[in-house]
């Protein structure tokens, strides 16, 4: 299974902030990443068939209402609840799911030059954090979800199920301005979904 995601703003480094984690503006960065993703992943369970259509994706979530049976998004989204927020995260250790992501990083900065306002791998560290459910740390017991982020669609459940990371980075030719900053970037994630275990609940999959 592939798809696309795409994400356009700030990408600060993972870094840890010297003023104390109440002053580190990257958990308000991450939750920018993470809307934008939502927005994306939340249209693919809408249009994917091998998502809103498959009777086995929720067979590993238990605990199903003998009233009204839980849909395999609603099971999800009763898994994974911080906060208020109740997260569906579509790669998941249950499903024996691993995802590969090819990145085409663009940025305003010469081609090459990978060390930009922090290093690649510290603010590629930022985009796995805003790719998967988030950790208690980030501040979400500070937010409400709107009415259309219930519930809030991520791709991943821990980032460790990413089993493979291609970058390839590049210039942006188009010329910085009001809604476009200097340490802005855009990127164009290419998802690509795999069982190592193949079983009748991901089977489709594969």
């Amino acid at each position: 299974m592939q798809f696309r995601l795409t994400y356009e703003g700030p990408l600060p480094s993972s870094q840890g902030d010297p003023r104390g984690a109440q002053a580190d503006p990257r958990a308000v960065v991450k939750h920018r990443m993470r809307k934008t993703f939502h927005a994306q992943l939340k249209r693919l369970w809408a249009v994917n068939r091998n998502l809103n259509g498959s009777p086995t994706i929720g067979y590993l979530i238990v605990d199903q209402s003998p009233d009204r049976p839980l849909t395999e998004i609603e099971q999800l989204a009763a898994r994974y609840k911080m906060f208020g927020w109740n997260v569906v995260p579509l790669v998941t250790e249950g499903l024996h799911l691993l995802c590969s992501l090819d990145i085409l990083f663009l940025r305003p900065s010469d081609p090459g030059k990978v060390i930009w306002a922090g290093d690649i791998d510290n603010r590629l560290k930022t985009l796995f954090d805003a790719l998967k459910v988030p950790d208690a740390h980030d501040r979400y017991e500070d937010m409400s979800p709107e009415a259309s982020e219930r519930p809030f669609f991520c791709l991943l459940e821990d980032d460790k199920l990413i089993s493979r990371v291609s970058v390839e980075t590049d210039q942006m030719l188009e010329p910085v301005g009001p809604t476009f900053n200097a340490g802005d970037v855009r990127l164009v994630i290419n998802v690509e979904l795999r069982p190592y275990f193949v079983n009748i609940g991901n089977s489709h999959f594969a």
